[in-house]
């Protein structure tokens, strides 16, 4: 799954949930910090105070999927043929 496009699913989610611009930009300084090995962290736990990882799921049809596996958000990721 490429990085680029899960960083916009959760863009598009944060937006989706109102989340304040002053978060978000928190949460895109921070995924501009990754290093290529490290994992996305999920945006859920990362505004509330802890860094989790986003753990790859099996792909359902034509979407990569991901998971929080502490507050169990989800991201479908379309995969690009």
């Amino acid at each position: 799954m490429q990085k680029a496009a899960l960083f916009h699913v959760v863009l598009d989610y944060l937006e989706a949930n109102d989340t304040p611009s002053g978060d978000v930009q928190r949460f895109v300084d921070r995924w501009h910090r990754l290093k290529p090995q490290d994992a996305a962290p999920c945006p859920v736990c990362y505004l509330a105070g802890e860094e989790q990882p986003l753990v790859p799921l099996r792909a359902e049809g034509n979407f990569d999927v991901v998971s929080c596996p502490a507050c169990k958000t989800r991201f479908d990721v379309p995969v690009d043929d």
